[in-house]
């Protein structure tokens, strides 16, 4: 359930992925930066969210891009 992926890492691509729901601690992850950080960049933009609660996707994309990198949210695949 907790899919986060870096598609073409040997690539010098900025995008990255993430299915939703894209959370703090999901997000840090994928960015390679600690939880408080997170927190602390969505204090900054005026959310105050625990680390299981869901960012909006475009406050998550203006921390990601904060971090020089584009985050491309998916929806969660179906399993089959």
């Amino acid at each position: 359930m907790n899919r986060v992926s870096v598609e073409n890492p040997d690539d010098d691509d900025d995008r990255i992925y993430l299915t939703r729901p894209v959370t703090p601690d999901r997000l840090g992850v994928l960015l390679g930066i600690k939880l408080h950080i997170v927190l602390a960049d969505l204090m900054w933009r005026n959310q105050f969210l625990l680390r299981d609660e869901v960012v909006p996707d475009s406050v998550a994309k203006d921390i990601a891009k904060k971090y020089h990198r584009i985050l491309i949210i998916r929806d969660e695949e179906p399993e089959y």
